[in-house]
């Protein structure tokens, strides 16, 4: 299934230019609407009360969170990696 990813907020926007991760979010972006699934997502379910999220990577150090709802794909975070 393919999605729409929505544009990002300009604070997201803000934190990707202050770690230079534009163009792997470029990447990211293309493998989200295109292929959930991709190796290099690494794209993962998280649920936090009866909150459904989920989790992708940009690299090794900086993943996204995200919201699926009816073919699209918000972006609400991207954040060191959790793990």
């Amino acid at each position: 299934m393919k999605y729409a990813v929505k544009p990002i907020k300009p604070r997201l926007s803000k934190y990707l230019d202050k770690y230079n991760l534009s163009e792997k979010w470029e990447k990211a972006k293309n493998f989200l609407a295109n292929d959930l699934s991709h190796p290099s997502l690494n794209f993962e379910k998280i649920i936090l009360k009866s909150t459904v999220f989920y989790s992708f990577k940009l690299d090794k150090k900086y993943r996204g969170i995200c919201i699926l709802s009816k073919g699209q794909i918000e972006i609400i975070l991207f954040t060191n990696h959790y793990k």
